[in-house]
């Protein structure tokens, strides 16, 4: 829960310095051509502008343009040296905890029996359908582990997130063919799929093809997802059914 709260406020401290940093840089640049486009005879009204006041603006009006936009410049330069400051320091804390939460293999199912292993990966097939659905059971799985697919590789959580926004998991169809094979290094299964996309439509795709998942000899957990096709993409597009 702490390391939750530590996230969000990292997120919201990244999202306030971003804010204030546009904010300055905005409102100087609004300074700079107020000035620029204003008549010596007409002194600038800065009640807006919070990093100049009426005195530099009375004195950049009697002095060189030139002065004014070095003043603006540099009162610029520090608001986003601040920023900048700020963000690197929250980016890195973000990292920090990333990298602690993607270590913490807490609550997972440590050196399972290849047949264990076996049974979990079958039901996750013929049960919940987690190819489309990624309703996986996690604690066989390293949170730091990859997905990887014919088109991009993932993180567990993107991969999660990405799946579910991606198929229509109640329209789509996924068969195990086959069986589930396990040995200390890996687990290896064969599929094949009809799926629905989330997108206007609603087409339909089918392919088939082996999925490898990687182990990890001292834990036994999966280190690494990879979906291998039969089909190539452009042969698997050419299947859409609307």
């Amino acid at each position: 829960k702490r390391q939750g709260k530590k996230s969000m406020m990292t997120c919201r401290l990244t999202s306030f310095a971003a804010a204030v940093s546009i904010c300055i840089l905005s409102l100087n640049l609004l300074t700079v051509t107020a000035f620029t486009t204003s008549l010596p005879s007409r002194p600038i009204s800065t009640k807006l502008f919070s990093s100049t006041t009426n005195q530099d603006v009375d004195a950049a009006v009697v002095s060189s343009r030139s002065s004014f936009l070095q003043k603006v410049m540099k009162d610029t330069t520090i608001a986003v040296a601040a920023s900048a400051a700020v963000l690197s320091t929250a980016s890195a804390s973000a990292l920090a905890a990333t990298d602690n939460n993607n270590n913490n293999n807490s609550g997972k199912q440590l050196n399972l029996s290849d047949e264990e292993l076996a049974k979990i990966i079958t039901a996750d097939m013929t049960e919940r359908s987690f190819l489309v659905s990624a309703d996986l059971t996690r604690s066989v799985y390293s949170e730091s582990s990859t997905f990887q697919d014919e088109i991009d590789t993932y993180t567990i959580d993107k991969w999660i997130v990405g799946t579910q926004r991606l198929f229509v998991a109640e329209k789509s169809k996924v068969d195990l063919v086959g069986d589930v094979n396990v040995t200390p290094k890996e687990v290896t299964f064969k599929f094949r799929e009809d799926l629905m996309f989330r997108i206007p439509f609603r087409p339909v795709v089918t392919l088939s093809g082996t999925v490898v998942l990687t182990r990890d000899e001292e834990s036994g957990l999966i280190m690494k997802y990879r979906e291998i096709w039969d089909q190539s993409v452009g042969d698997v597009l050419k299947t859409a059914k609307f």
